[in-house]
Formats: C-alpha cells, structure tokens, sequence
C-alpha cells in the first residue's frame, strides 16, 4: 500500500513543452517567434498594469471587441506588481495563411503584492504589419482555460512578536500546550494562516479508536503519546485562528532579532513540506496554497521522537493522522468523529472518486540499462463526480510531463503535487456527470523499477542471514507495477481494459498485461543492429485494477491449454536462461492449481496466464492481472528465509499457488481499502492452503495451518487484521503483516468454514465471487453473502476476527457419563465464535477427531464413546486461533 497519512501537499507547476507549428523548426521560424513575443511583452505590460482599455490596443481590427473587454474586466485587475506571460503552445490558427496565425496557450502569472493568482490563457493571433514593424502581430480572440486563485508568498511577520503562557491548542484527539515562549505569525490580508511557537511545550495525543491506541502504544510505550516540544510549526486557514489560538491569549512584545532569526529559520525548514507550489519559469519565490477551513497541520519538533506530523483534512476519508517524519512513518490514520457520523464505519474509496477509468492506451519505451522511460498514455474516463472541474491523476515524480490534452478541450493546464505522485489537471469547463473524456498524457524520465513486495520474503532477524552474498549473480529484471505510477492513472486502483504497446531493447523480452496480440514481438531497425529494438502488443480485454510489465532476458519453457468444462486458460513460462528446465515443471503444476481453482470457483477471470520465472536471492512473487512474477532463489544463495511465516518448507508450490490464487482474489475480485486488503491476500492464502490439502493430503494441509495459527498466534497483539498495509509498518517488521493479513486470514477462513460446514462455506464463497467479480469488495460484501448461503448471522464472527486482535481465553474440560463423554468449554473472556477439534484417544482404536462449535460462555457437547478413553488431546493442526487451558 502506498497511502500516506499526512498531508504534503507540495505542489509544482507542470511545464509543458511548446510544440512547434507542423513543418517549422524552432530555427526556423525565429522571426515569426520574435514578432509574436514581443506582443506576449506588451500584453504582460497591461496586464501588469491593469489597464483593460490598453488591452484594446494590442487587438486586430477583426477582434470581438465585446469579447474582449469582457476578458479584460475578468482578468485584469489594478494593483500587479508583477506580472509574467509564458508561452506553452503554439498551433496553426485556422483560416489563416502558414506563418500568419496562431492559437497560443499562455500560462499568466500576476502578483499583487504578497497575494498571486495563475491562468491558463488561449490567444489567437494574427500578422497584422510587415516583419519588424512595431504593430506586427496582434490579437484576434482570446478566452480563460483555467486558473488557480488566492496564491500567497508567505513570510513570518517581523514586526510582531507576542508572548504566551499556557497556550493551548486544541483540536480532535491532540492538545498542544506551550507553557511559556514565544509565537510569531504568518499573516496574509485574510489573516493569520500560520504560527510558529518557541519554548516550552507539551503535546499529548490520545487518539479515540481503540485500535489506534494499540498502534500508539506500538510506537511509544502508550496509548497516549505525550512528549514534550520546544518547536511547534502550524498551518490553519485564517478564519479558524481565533477559535484554535485567540488573539486574546498572545500579548504582545518587542520584536527579539535572536528569537525572530529563529523563528525565520523554523519557518524556513517546515513551510516547504506543506500546501507550497514551486512556479519554474513564472516565480523562483516560494507560493503557497491556504489550508481549507476546519484543516490543520501541525509539525512538532519532540525531543524524543524528533519531528511528529499531525494533520486534520477534509478531503481525506480517514481526515486525522499522525506521522513519524524520521522514519517516514503512519502512525495513526482515521476517520473523525464528525467523518465517521456522516459516512458510517465502512468506506469504499471508489464511492469517493470524481471519475472512473474505463481503458487505458499505453504505447512506452523501456531502456532498462538507464532506468529511462518515454510514454505516451491515452485515458478514456467517465464523470462520477456531480460537476468536475480538476481532476488528479498519479504519475512517478521523475516522470516529466511533457503534455497533456483532451480530444474535447484542447491542451489542458496541470499542476504537480510533488512528493505525493501526483498531477492536478484543470479542465477549462465543469464537466458534468456521466459525461465521457480522453486524455492523452506525453511523459519521460528517469524511473526506478519497483522493489519487492510484502510477498518477497525478508531478512528482518538476526541469524536469518549467513552471507548475503551470491556466488552466481542473479539475471537482472525490471519491474514497473501498481507501487511505481509508472503510467498516468486514477488516484486508487480503478477497473478499466487496456492495450499497451511495449518497445525495448533487442536483446531483452517482456510480460505484461494483457494478451499478447498474434504476431508479436517485432522487430524495429536501428541505425545499426545493435540499436535495434523489439516491440510488444498486449490486449486486456478483461478489467484490470492496474498495469504492470516486467523486462529481462527470458526463454519460452512452455504453453500449454488447460481446459475447464466452460472455456479454457492460456499458460505460458517465460523463464530467464537458466531456469528454463524449472520453468518446464511449473507449467505443469500451475496448470493442476488453476484446475484445482476453477473447480472451485466456476471460472478463470482471464484468459490467459504467463509465469515470469525471475532469478533473485529471496522467494517470493507478485502477481498483477494476466501473470505473475516469481522469483526462483538460485541454488549458490546463502540465504536463510526458514523461519518467516510464508516459509512452507513441507509445502514447495506454496509461492505458485499463492500468486496463482491472485488472480481470482486481489485482481479479479479487488478491495474497497486498504482495510480490506485480507480479502486479497487472506483468500490466496487459504486457496493455496486448500491446494496443499487437494494435492498432498491432509498432513501437510496440517502442517500449513498449524504454522499458520503458530505465527499469527505470536503476534496478534499488533493489531486486527482490518489495519491491512499499517500492521508491522511503525518498526518496519513485514514479517507481522505476512503473520496477519496472510496467516490468521487463512485460518478465520479454515474456522469459518468448520462452523458453517463445507457445503454452505463453498457456496459462500462463490456467490461472494461471482457477484463482486471486477468489482471492488470488503469484509461486509463477504459477511452477507456467507449469511445468505448459511441462513445464520455472521456479525458476532466477523467484528472478533476481522475488525478485532484479541484472541477468546477457552477452559477446556471433560467428564465420563456412563457410555458418553460430555465436553465442556467455558468461554473466560470476549464471546467468539470458535471452532475446536477435540481428538478422542482410545486404549483400543484410532483417536477419532471431533468438531465443536463454541460462541457461549459455557458450551457442552455429549459424544458416545466408541471405546475405553485415554484422554482428550486438542489439535492445533485445524488453524484455531484461541488461548486454551485445562
């Protein structure tokens, strides 16, 4: 998961690249260029000085001259102290000669002292004079694209300084109090926007959640964090500063140079992390954005935990966290309280999304020996939202935006939001609801592949690792998945078909999303062989949540058909060199776990499956729509990776049946959350527990489960399993969200099962797949198909297991009446509802093992007795998570 729970929103001016008139070289048209800047100066000298009739002077005589005062009324203001006019695009006017005329697309940047405001502008011009002569060129039409109002340079007052005692400020679950310093404020015409506070401090976060607490108590020792401060940086929007500071709890003083130098030096360090715009070619000062009413940030500078983040924003569905800037740290992240009233408990991210992907057109060249990527991304979208104006799309920060436009609207203007990924697009209308769009977003840069997953096993302990070392060097691969935004894309994972068109270097292959299309690859010549590159066409025809693609030297091991009594299934090995012989083997298997699945389920999502059989030191995988990459340790490795939970050494096929499982759970049916995040990687889990059991029988099914109960067991204390991506993510211990997410969610599911039977469980579970198929799915979907298809509530089971980490406390008894033993449990804690296997040991015969279902305080179940009784032992090879004394 890749959400942040802190609000950085850094943002930077897109500079999109002129793009010079069909057939005239930037050379080449130098004098048409200089005639036209020079009109784009003067322009920039009314705007500036705000002088709408001087406007009038630069037009055409065939300009609407209507039209044009009201651009003028609208756009130029008295007051500028500066202005500047830059030019972004330049296209043919239509109706005119070649050289005569043009459609510009100008970005207007006007300051008015300390306040700023940026338009997009379009402006037609014409050739009006001969070549030199001071009235050239001149305006024939001119209209507003876009604009970003209310921009401020920010500053700390120097002619202020006020003195307080027992300050506090207060907002929901956090007090800052400074018993005695100083503050100093950063003021704008609205008023007080920002405060830095010197001296002695005390902050005291208490969030209300109880599972926040736990996580707090992870992070400090305590449910309450309480830390004392000597710095305290603070963003509001001007109308809350009464009610959160209050001028009447600041007196005045004189201005301290010492005090106030460092006051400028706080502001200095902490203003650039929040709500600042970086304006290239228009400013080199530094802009800044107001914080919404009822938003807050507060950087805290403890003297225990360095520099704690705490930020309230309503555009946020959980609006409180808490983040640890150090370690780059989510602390805490929910909902408030005022939230959580309006939108209940559970939340779905695509009900809060302003639009819907529908297909994505990828064409993008890879040079994996430089990290460079050159792409080209076409978004067809659909309004959800009632009216949209902008629209934010995730894109790597290396990536350079090149251009971006509409097929209805032209060129379009963005914003960066750097540090978070992110492009803001402002579209030159509002756009309303159910009304489709296609962008086309041009990108280049310099782009990291992605890292190993939470799947990838890791070295966290000491004595795991012996020797790091490789005697044989791994093939090298390069990976671009849903952690590296890669492409353009909607903020949280959207379902949308996709085609994409892959170039790379010659000596290399590659899988992705997607089919690949008959006749492909391609060759395309270089200059010289050894520049020759090969092209790749893949077809999604399916929905995906995301695109992925992986480059290295791969050989085909094998195809195959695997046929189902309904359709059949593509699979392909593509292995690097020396793992084609293994890459042979797995084709086979993955075909039997596919069956295996289909048989389960009822379908195959896609149509086809490729296994990317990489080399790398750690097992592991990671599977997106249509394959999976998975990683094959070589035999030299030194490494040790026995004693993680994922480690099934009685279970080989464990990572191949897990990332095979993917494609039914985590892509084809897909979360509403990062919360549910089991429903992805629990189900795999449990399907390639099942498989084990279907394959090898039920002692190694055993042996999985038993493991899987033994590691969750040991670290349920760190949270439920609803907490997804966030458990072991404060110390950094992935091995507690493998424990978790992928263990105890298998045996909720195994317990699940023996509660409701087979039958009813299986059934469940297809009925919540078919019908959350393509969809985004939660805890809640699963719960009410499981209800509907058991005929019995399920609440009770789901907020213990699910949304919650303690575990039932049982007493176990028994007693002998005449030919029956009566079994008695008594329930010591929180109710569960929990299945229990009891093994009756005879003297005489084989144990025979029995299921008791246990949800009261005290629960007895009479069995007759098949024999003279030794004892009663209880099995810890059915995944039953519970505490039990005799």
């Amino acid at each position: 998961m890749n959400k942040v729970g802190v609000i950085v929103a850094v943002l930077s001016l897109l500079s999109l690249s002129a793009t010079p008139c069909e057939g005239v070289g930037p050379h080449d048209q130098t004098a048409q260029s200089n005639g036209v800047a020079v009109l784009l100066r003067r322009l920039e000298q009314v705007v500036q000085t705000g002088d709408a009739a001087a406007y009038l002077t630069l037009l055409a005589d065939s300009a609407n001259r209507s039209r044009a005062r009201d651009f003028g009324g609208t756009e130029f203001m008295p007051g500028a102290t500066r202005a500047v006019i830059q030019e972004r695009d330049r296209q043919p006017l239509p109706g005119t000669l070649p050289d005569n005329g043009y459609s510009l697309l100008v970005d207007a940047f006007v300051e008015y002292g300390q306040r700023a405001r940026i338009a997009t502008w379009t402006i037609d011009v014409k050739r009006v004079g001969d070549a030199g002569s001071d009235r050239e060129w001149a305006i024939a039409d001119q209209q507003q694209v876009s604009s970003v109002e209310s921009l401020y340079r920010l500053s700390v007052n120097t002619a202020k300084q006020f003195t307080a005692r027992d300050l506090k400020i207060s907002v929901e679950d956090l007090e800052l109090t400074l018993t005695d310093g100083s503050v100093f404020v950063v003021d704008v015409d609205q008023g007080v926007t920002g405060a830095v506070l010197l001296g002695h401090g005390l902050m005291r976060f208490h969030p209300t959640p109880a599972i926040e607490q736990g996580q707090v108590k992870i992070f400090c020792g305590s449910e309450i964090l309480e830390t004392k401060f000597d710095v305290l940086y603070t963003r509001i929007h001007p109308s809350d500063f009464e009610s959160l500071v209050g001028t009447p709890n600041l007196q005045p003083k004189a201005v301290d140079p010492r005090e106030l130098k460092r006051a400028q030096n706080v502001f200095r360090a902490e203003s650039p992390k929040s709500f600042v715009l970086d304006l290239g070619d228009l400013s080199r000062d530094a802009w800044s954005l107001l914080p919404g009413p009822g938003d807050f940030l507060a950087e805290v500078r403890t003297r225990r935990f360095d520099t704690l983040t705490y930020a309230r924003s309503g555009s946020e569905a959980e609006d409180i966290s808490l983040f640890d800037r150090k370690r780059h740290r989510n602390i805490s992240i929910y909902a408030s309280k005022q939230r959580a009233a309006l939108r209940g408990r559970f939340y779905n991210e695509d009900e809060l999304v302003d639009y819907d992907i529908l297909d994505y057109q990828i064409e993008v060249a890879f040079s994996p020996d430089r990290q460079w990527i050159d792409g080209r991304a076409r978004l067809h979208l659909k309004v959800r939202s009632y009216m949209l104006g902008t629209l934010t799309l995730k894109l790597a920060d290396p990536l350079v935006v090149q251009s971006i436009s509409s097929t209805e609207y032209g060129r379009l203007f963005a914003i960066r939001v750097k540090n978070q990924n992110s492009l803001v697009v402002n579209l030159p209308v509002p756009v309303p609801r159910d009304k489709e769009l296609t962008l086309t977003v041009v990108y280049a840069g310099r782009l990291e592949p992605q890292t190993a997953d939470r799947e990838t096993l890791a070295l966290e302990q000491r004595g795991m690792q012996e020797d790091v070392s490789m005697l044989v060097a791994a093939e090298p691969s390069t990976l671009y998945s849903n952690r590296s935004f890669w492409y353009p894309q909607a903020p949280v994972s959207d379902y949308a078909t996709a085609s994409l068109r892959i170039t790379i270097p010659s000596n290399l292959e590659c899988v992705a999303s997607g089919e690949l299309e008959p006749g492909f690859p391609i060759v395309l010549p270089g200059k010289d062989p050894s520049q020759n590159r090969k092209m790749y066409a893949f077809t999604a025809t399916r929905p995906l949540r995301y695109l992925a693609v992986i480059v290295s030297r791969f050989t085909r091991a094998e195809t195959l058909t695997v046929a189902f009594p309904e359709g059949t299934l593509n699979l392909a090995v593509e292995a690097n060199p020396r793992q084609t012989n293994r890459g042979r083997d797995l084709a086979g298997r993955a075909a039997s776990i596919a069956t295996f699945y289909e048989s389960l389920l009822g379908d195959a999502p896609y149509p086809s499956f490729t296994i990317a059989l990489i080399e790398n030191d750690l097992p592991g995988g990671h599977s997106p729509g249509y394959f999976a990459a998975l990683n094959q340790p070589l035999p030299t490795s030194t490494l040790n990776w026995r004693n993680d939970p994922v480690s099934f050494s009685a279970f080989p096929e464990f990572f191949l049946a897990h990332e095979l499982a993917h494609q039914w759970w985590g892509q084809a049916v897909g979360w509403r959350n990062y919360h549910e995040q089991w429903i992805s990687e629990g189900f795999a889990q449990y399907f390639a527990a099942l498989y084990a059991q279907h394959q090898r029988g039920e002692e190694t099914f055993g042996d999985v489960m038993r493991q899987a109960r033994r590691t969750a067991m040991d670290v349920t204390d760190q949270g439920p399993i609803y907490l997804g991506y966030r458990l072991g993510h404060i110390r950094g211990q992935s091995r507690v969200f493998r424990a978790l997410v992928y263990n105890k969610s298998a045996a909720v599911l195994h317990m699940l099962r023996r509660l409701v039977g087979d039958e009813p469980f299986f059934k469940g579970v297809r009925h919540f797949y078919s019908k959350s198929r393509f969809k985004k799915a939660g805890t809640e979907d699963f719960r009410a198909a499981m209800e509907a298809e058991t005929g019995k509530p399920l609440g009770r089971f789901f907020e213990r297991w699910i949304y919650g980490s303690t575990l039932p406390k049982l007493k176990f008894s028994y007693r002998v009446e005449g030919s029956d033993v009566v079994l008695h449990v008594e329930q010591l804690g929180d109710l569960f509802d929990v299945p229990l296997t009891l093994s009756l040991q005879y003297a005489d015969k084989k144990p025979v093992d029995v299921t008791m279902a246990v949800s009261e305080r005290e629960t007895d179940m009479r069995v007759p007795l098949a024999g003279t009784l030794r004892g009663i032992d209880i099995s810890k090879d059915d995944g039953t998570l519970a505490d039990i004394v005799r």
